[in-house]
């Protein structure tokens, strides 16, 4: 499958752009390098996930000091939710 990412020829996009988009060539190349070297490292759709151990919460919340382990629940659907509430 192609990566969007690698796709793009950078050499065509007019300097106009690059000065409007407030960031150089150079500095968009580098980025996009880690982006693709980042991409290499993410697990591929429909992979199992890798397994973690978190915190468990509360009803309310609140830490409990008690720990999950994702594999523990192996075989049972389990709807797993990432952000920041802070």
């Amino acid at each position: 499958m192609a990566n969007p990412l690698q796709d793009r020829n950078l050499d065509d996009i007019p300097e106009a752009l690059w000065k409007q988009m407030n960031i150089s060539k150079e500095d968009f190349a580098k980025i996009r390098e880690q982006m693709i070297e980042r991409e290499k490292r993410v697990p591929a759709v429909g992979t199992a996930a890798p397994d973690f151990e978190i915190e468990r919460l509360s009803p309310k919340g609140e830490r409990t000091g008690k720990t999950l382990r994702l594999s523990s629940l192996r075989g049972r659907p389990v709807g797993l939710i990432f952000g920041s509430y802070t």
